[in-house]
């Protein structure tokens, strides 16, 4: 079956994507800098030195992300590896991903994957002469994978997740192309015993290996916050004494919910300190929520966080600058994470890991965290304004309870960290 497909992606289904590509071209401008940027890659490998090490002294691995997400959670496998003395490629297909990932070591070199032709993927590996090729999650190609089968290269996914709205898996044709590239995978690295049956169960006569050992995303979430240095974004006699809350990464959506309450609640009794950090701090954003506030809601009094200097007890801090979310988490007393009433959530876990229950919606669904926060105890759907003054109005006058819920935090990560370890030794790499 992987000789039939390879000849009907090469010459039916290549063609119609590379005229797509095309096609675009014109209109789009990641199209055209993906495509240039593509020129530069037999460039980029040679200045950098490939392929190295032909002695065998030190392996070559490609780690491959589809965007900025997958990345993220490749950062601890590539510490893993660092440990052991590879020499590191990352590559990426969409200019999203390759222009905002920051690779954290000036010796791991960052580039396209090259467009799937046979022909580009064969210079392609021969330029770099790969050990290993680590695919984060879902991105596969089908000429990548061959060509790399063909070689005996060792082909892995990590943070393998089944998605079973994917009506592929039961389609008759397409159906067959895709369970024909994951046949070609050595490992697969499952997050779960849900993914674990649901593969083992579409990939009948798969002759590679299922490893359940976790998502890669908490352990970088968890090791980047605790990595953190200095958590005093704000002086500590502002927030003193008061039940800081914290709404992360909010639209209007959010706000239209949250602020209606909070205002209520601050009106009933004060002592709250809510602190709102919108998801693009821009100029006529920042002004906008204000003047909405000035008009609505009277018991808020409003100032920007760069204008923190002249604090004169205002209750609700608009923060108009980047970077600090993480810091502010950890003086929360609850939190809120905002997108799931429109995009889809933003980052839940990083409150969880300052032990600090986290609101949110998940009407707009994009991940499973939130299944996780509320399996364990410490997270809290809310639909509208009426759901969320009866949630949160206990918190804020029970401590005990919202301390219950703080100390069921630990349980997101306590099977989640040393997932990249796990996977690195099954490797038998030393």
């Amino acid at each position: 079956m992987t000789k039939f497909w390879f000849c009907i992606y090469n010459t039916l289904l290549l063609p119609i994507l590379w005229t797509g590509f095309r096609l675009a071209y014109p209109f789009s401008s990641k199209i055209r800098n993906g495509l240039k940027e593509r020129k530069l890659i037999r460039e980029k490998l040679e200045k950098a030195g490939y392929p190295r090490n032909k002695d065998g002294s030190k392996k070559n691995v490609i780690i491959h992300s589809s965007s900025l997400g997958e990345f993220q959670q490749a950062i601890p496998l590539i510490e893993q590896l660092r440990k052991r003395n590879f020499n590191i490629i990352c590559t990426f297909f969409s200019p999203s991903g390759y222009n905002h990932a920051k690779i954290p070591y000036c010796d791991i070199l960052k580039i396209y994957l090259p467009f799937d032709s046979h022909r580009r993927v064969k210079e392609f590996l021969n330029l770099i002469e790969p050990d290993l090729i680590i695919l984060m999650r879902y991105d596969l190609w089908f000429n990548f994978l061959y060509e790399a089968k063909r070689r005996n290269i060792t082909i892995t996914v990590a943070n393998a997740r089944f998605d079973e709205k994917d009506k592929i898996w039961s389609m008759l044709i397409a159906g067959s192309f895709k369970k024909t590239m994951y046949r070609m995978i050595d490992k697969l690295f499952v997050i779960d015993k849900d993914d674990e049956l649901n593969y083992k169960n579409k990939l009948k006569g798969f002759k590679g290996e299922i490893v359940m050992v976790g998502d890669s995303k908490y352990e970088r979430v968890y090791n980047s916050v605790r990595d953190l240095k200095d958590y005093s974004v704000l002086p500590k006699d502002i927030h003193k004494n008061k039940k800081v809350f914290v709404i992360g990464s909010s639209w209007k959506d959010d706000e239209d919910v949250l602020l209606p309450v909070l205002d209520r609640i601050e009106g009933k009794q004060g002592g709250i300190l809510t602190i709102l950090v919108p998801h693009e701090p821009k100029e006529t954003k920042i002004s906008a929520i204000e003047k909405t506030i000035s008009v609505k809601y009277k018991n808020f009094r409003t100032i920007r966080y760069t204008g923190i200097k002249n604090y004169k007890n205002e209750n609700l801090i608009i923060v108009n600058t980047v970077g600090i979310l993480a810091k502010l988490y950890s003086i929360a007393y609850l939190s809120y994470v905002g997108g799931g009433f429109r995009t889809g959530l933003h980052n839940i876990l990083e409150p969880v890991i300052f032990n600090v229950p986290v609101f949110f919606a998940n009407q707009a669904k994009n991940s499973d965290e939130d299944e996780l926060l509320l399996k364990s105890g410490c997270g809290i759907p809310i639909k509208n304004k009426k759901n969320f003054f009866r949630e949160v109005y206990p918190l804020l006058n029970d401590k005990g309870y919202r301390d219950e819920l703080a100390a069921n935090c630990s349980k997101v990560f306590e099977h989640t960290l040393g997932t990249a370890e796990k996977i690195i030794k099954n490797l038998f790499i030393n």
